[in-house]
């Protein structure tokens, strides 16, 4: 993989979500970088080591190869074992003992007492940092503060800008307009003149539904993936040697809890085109009848749209097609997830490409808009 990746998406450590990107083609995979968060532990299931050791297994097991950061996030900051060690650091140590190598991930927002370890880790692990900055810090009024804090810690762990990256993570994405956030990015990223020194600076967003509440029961509904348009306005408007990376959560809405199960779950599949998420929608999958089948239906009226890929696309894409055929089993929400992510993971990857190759040449923004749609 080169030094900076094409893409880094924001992926839920769960078990089907990592088993997506497990499954990713190796010319995918070698150059995308995720960036995997833990979940927060359930209280009823698992104490806090279990829980890590868990999630530590399931990298291990599914993104066995390849670049990745790690963040706790899903940890409390000040959460501990009963040894008295603090959770996040202990999580990363695993990782350690179990030869996989990451690049750490961690807030402003958190613990101040861990800088010193995260800077053991990283001299350890040879794969530098990134700080990941959600919406706050990024506000006018916190900028001076927010710069301050970064250059502090990074020379605490004793690291260069070269070494560093910064996500800049707006969440959820889609009640917001391009404009605004295309200026809180400017604001931050120019108010640092040596903005170039850093390894990277991932714009990250989503516009993913967290439910399917306002997609019509037995319907399909398009959502325009705002973040695109971002990273897009943001690729032309920056200078030639000083370029964004491309970041999103796939298809999972960033406040995503998989705490409880939902009898009133209704099933879905969401395939990405162009700068759209297609959802197409079922009914109840357990009310007010036990009805699984209907993915196959689902798998079908998703094959039949023209802008299916085909088979060959990708493990999704033919997991799909063999569900619409009634191949292989209508499979679970779990299931789709794994195809529903294999597939967007796949298709950003070469959509990325192919824009920049394509802004590089193109000089008019009305134009270069017209290309995020095409499929």
């Amino acid at each position: 993989m080169t030094s900076v990746p094409v893409y880094v998406p924001i992926i839920k450590g769960k078990l089907n979500d990592l088993r997506a990107v497990g499954a990713l083609s190796s010319s995918v995979r070698d150059i995308v970088k995720p960036l995997i968060e833990a979940m927060p532990a359930n209280p009823r299931k698992n104490r806090t080591e279990e829980h890590v050791f868990k999630f530590c297994n399931y990298v291990m097991k599914h993104v066995p190869l390849g670049e990745v950061f790690v963040d706790f996030f899903g940890l409390l900051p000040d959460e501990i074992l009963e040894d008295g060690t603090n959770a996040t650091i202990y999580g990363y140590r695993l990782l350690k003992s179990l030869g996989r190598t990451v690049t750490p991930v961690y807030g402003l927002e958190r613990n101040d007492d861990l800088w010193d370890e995260f800077g053991k880790l990283a001299a350890t692990f040879g794969k530098g940092f990134a700080f990941r900055l959600r919406r706050d810090d990024l506000a006018d009024y916190l900028i001076d503060e927010t710069w301050g804090t970064i250059l502090e810690r990074t020379a605490q762990m004793g690291l260069r800008a070269q070494d560093v990256d910064l996500v800049l993570d707006f969440e959820n994405v889609g009640d917001n307009t391009v404009s605004e956030i295309v200026d809180v990015v400017f604001s931050f990223l120019w108010h640092n003149e040596r903005i170039r020194d850093y390894r990277s600076v991932i714009v990250a967003g989503s516009s993913a539904l967290k439910t399917v509440t306002e997609v019509g029961k037995d319907d399909m509904k398009e959502i325009t993936r705002t973040e695109l348009h971002l990273w897009s306005a943001l690729w032309r408007d920056m200078p030639d040697d000083f370029k964004p990376i491309y970041g999103d959560y796939g298809v999972i809405h960033p406040d995503f809890s998989d705490l409880g199960p939902n009898k009133y779950m209704n099933a879905k599949i969401r395939y990405t085109a162009g700068d759209k998420i297609l959802y197409f929608r079922g009914h109840g999958l357990l009310h007010p009848v036990k009805d699984y089948a209907q993915y196959h239906d689902l798998a079908a009226l998703v094959r039949s749209d023209s802008r299916f890929r085909g088979r060959s696309y990708c493990i999704g894409d033919a997991y799909l097609d063999d569900c619409a055929r009634r191949q292989v089993s209508h499979g679970s929400p779990a299931t789709w997830v794994k195809a529903d992510m294999n597939h967007h993971l796949t298709y950003v990857t070469h959509q990325v490409i192919r824009l920049v190759s394509a802004f590089i040449q193109e000089t008019s923004d009305e134009r270069a808009e017209a290309l995020l749609v095409i499929v």
